[in-house]
């Protein structure tokens, strides 16, 4: 009779072990990743950073970092065309807004993950002009997170 029990135990234990249970990391939604310049095209490191995002129900804080030279940040993955981005590099500093446009597209990844969003002709307006000068694009597709997508340059 103690056996059933380890029997049950064992098999419960390697009956879930499928690919389709497990969302394997990497395969999200990517992010888009910014880097940081000076003016005369050097990289910059920056003592501080802050980023909000409008996510359409108000700006939410995903970067509040120190001493980065990139950082990640997720777009919007409802059905708007675009995300507002706002950069500041102290607490009650100014903040330069970015739009970025974009096209999506769904893509099917596995029954664990569901689908994932792509997004595609990227855009970047910058709209407020201080602390961050200008944008430059490096990539007009964000499919994956293994580049840099977009250098903002203070």
């Amino acid at each position: 009779m103690k056996y059933i029990a380890y029997i049950a135990t064992f098999l419960a234990l390697f009956s879930c072990s499928s690919d389709d249970d497990i969302c394997i990391s990497g395969e999200a939604t990517p992010r888009m990743k910014l880097k940081f310049k000076e003016s005369e095209g050097r990289l910059l490191r920056l003592a501080r950073i802050i980023v909000d995002v409008d996510y359409g129900n108000g700006t939410k804080t995903v970067v509040d970092a120190t001493s980065v030279d990139s950082i990640m940040i997720p777009l919007r993955v409802d059905n708007q065309l675009f995300t507002e981005v706002f950069v500041r590099t102290s607490e009650t500093g100014t903040a330069s807004k970015i739009k970025v446009n974009y096209t999506t597209e769904a893509q099917y990844v596995s029954p664990a993950c569901g689908f994932k969003k792509l997004y595609k002709n990227v855009s970047p307006t910058l709209e407020t002009t201080n602390p961050v000068k200008s944008i430059e694009t490096l990539q007009t597709e964000i499919i994956d997170e293994k580049g840099t997508h977009l250098f903002l340059v203070f």
